[in-house]
C-alpha cells in the first residue's frame, strides 16, 4: 500500500492509500481498478498575514462526505496522474487518518452499564397485596 496523490478527471487532487485490484485476487491476474483507501481532497489556501509571503495551508476534505465507507473502487480512466507526495504532507495525511480511525472508533464503541439496582425496600408478594 502506497500513499499517493492521484488527479482524477474531475480536477480534484486526492491524497490516500492507493491498491490495484486484479483479477480473481491474484497477484498474477489481470489489473481491475485501483482501491483508494481513505482518500481525501486537497486544496490548498494562502496563509493570512504577510501578503508577499509564499507560505500556503494545505486543507484535507473527505473525498465522499456522505458515504461511510473507507474504500473506493475507481476506474483506471478515470484518473489523469498519480505521484509521490512530499514526505510532510504524508505525516499530515496519517495524522488526519488517525483522528478519523479514533472518531470512529469512538462512535461506534458503546458502553453498556447496568442500571443500579433500585433500593425500594420491602416489596410484597401477591397475598399480601390481596390483603390490602
Amino acid at each position: 500500500m502506497a500513499t499517493s496523490i492521484v488527479v482524477l478527471q474531475t480536477g480534484e487532487r486526492v491524497i490516500t492509500d492507493l491498491q490495484e485490484m486484479r483479477e480473481n485476487n491474484d497477484p498474477e491476474g489481470k489489473p481491475v481498478c485501483l482501491v483508494m483507501i481513505r482518500p481525501y481532497i486537497l486544496s490548498v489556501e494562502k496563509t493570512v498575514g504577510d501578503p508577499s509571503s509564499q507560505e500556503v495551508q494545505v486543507r484535507f476534505s473527505k473525498w465522499l462526505p456522505y458515504s461511510t465507507d473507507t474504500e473506493f473502487k475507481v476506474a483506471f480512466s478515470t484518473l489523469i496522474s498519480i505521484g509521490a507526495p512530499d514526505p510532510g504532507l504524508i505525516e499530515a495525511y496519517n495524522n488526519t487518518v488517525a483522528q478519523a480511525e479514533a472518531a470512529e472508533a469512538a462512535a461506534t464503541r458503546t458502553e453498556v452499564t447496568p442500571a443500579p439496582a433500585a433500593d425500594t425496600g420491602f416489596v410484597p408478594n401477591d397475598a399480601e397485596t390481596a390483603q390490602v
